[in-house]
């Protein structure tokens, strides 16, 4: 998938999944939707996330230029042996321009118990903590930096007068865009001439070398 549509997935499916506790004591899985309906919210049903990408923006602190190695593997391509070895990388590009993508992760409830609770479990560390936040890209094969805000809550009503109550968080994902993908072949042999110099006679051609040898066959 193109950039911005692997982090805005990645993001969905990692919001999936968070439980709370009804008033009755029954666990259930808060929905989430990414973007926000068209629909008012008086017809919503609730507990809901809503997940919205908000910007992109060029992130200059993070810029390399000229011919660089890539310390992933790109998207539709296979990661290396020995890929816990970043300098391994077979991969290079010219000038791949990093970016950082904000999102607001809101969450809705009619009730502020629920609020408090939700707020609570995203915001440990394989959720949405404000340190050591990540985002798994299946892709790409990376996993980026997360940087978090929040939550901070409001207190409402929807279009016929009804409490609703909200914990928004503010996320910040790293990303970069690559127009050119070059992989680089390693070598295979090096084949070199050896010239006996004279200073009287000039070089005399002697042999050609390769490295490797050819194997010899055996007897």
């Amino acid at each position: 998938m193109p950039f911005l549509i692997n982090e805005d997935q990645a993001l969905y499916y990692k919001l999936k999944g968070l439980t709370y506790k009804t008033g009755s004591g029954e666990e259930r899985e808060v929905p989430v939707r990414f973007n926000m309906p068209d629909s008012d919210y008086a017809s919503m049903t609730y507990p809901l996330i809503v997940a919205e990408r908000l910007r992109a923006v060029r992130a200059p602190e993070r810029e390399w230029r000229g011919y660089v190695q890539l310390r992933y593997a790109p998207e539709c391509y296979e990661p290396w042996e020995d890929y816990e070895d970043p300098h391994k990388s077979p991969f290079y590009a010219w000038n791949p321009i990093p970016y950082r993508i904000d999102y607001q992760i809101t969450v809705f409830s009619r009730r502020k118990m629920d609020i408090a609770q939700m707020a609570g479990k995203l915001s440990k560390r394989d959720w949405l903590p404000v340190r050591w936040g990540y985002l798994v890209i299946p892709e790409d094969h990376t996993v980026r930096s997360m940087d978090v805000e929040g939550p901070e809550f409001h207190d409402g009503w929807d279009e016929n007068r009804k409490p609703l109550f909200q914990a928004v968080f503010l996320a910040r994902v790293t990303s970069e865009i690559i127009y050119e993908i070059m992989e680089a072949v390693p070598v295979e042999k090096i084949v070199h001439n050896l010239y006996d110099h004279h200073q009287d006679s000039g070089d005399t051609y002697i042999e050609s070398v390769e490295y490797p040898p050819e194997p010899q066959p055996t007897e």
